[in-house]
């Protein structure tokens, strides 16, 4: 498919982001407001992610939003946090999945004819495209 080393470790870093933000665990107090007991997989992932993770967890359980003119601060709870990780989890995903597609789709561009290409790539065919990615980074 013509993917660069760069393009290919991008992806594997999104996909391996998205594994550690699964793996958050998310704890509250007496108040019922949420805590990150071991920020160690939120670290892994803001790495992997090229963000700071102060800053992520920081958003992650006290969100500043504007309410009118002003900024507010909120303090979440242990299920909104676990809903943030959860939007945040399918938003990395659909976005790199549908780069994938669109990756491959140019890569299949043929300067006359255009009659190759990948419009609809089920969850089956993308876990048997990631095999396959697999085993070419093995073989470089």
């Amino acid at each position: 498919m013509g993917f660069k080393a760069e393009e290919m470790m991008n992806l594997w870093k999104t996909i391996a982001s998205i594994l550690h933000l699964g793996n958050i665990t998310i704890a509250h107090d007496g108040t019922d407001q949420a805590r990150i007991p071991d920020p160690a997989q939120a670290e892994i992932a803001c790495h992997l992610l090229g963000i700071p993770s102060d800053s992520f967890i920081k958003a992650l359980l006290t969100p500043r939003v504007r309410a009118g003119r002003e900024w507010v601060t909120q303090s979440r709870n242990r299920e909104q946090v676990y809903h943030s990780l959860d939007a945040l989890s399918k938003t990395l995903y659909e976005r790199c999945f549908g780069w994938l597609v669109e990756r491959i789709n140019v890569s299949m561009e043929r300067s006359s004819i255009k009659s190759s290409f990948i419009g609809v790539l089920d969850i089956a065919g993308f876990e048997i495209f990631k095999v396959l990615l697999h085993r070419s980074r093995d073989a470089i």
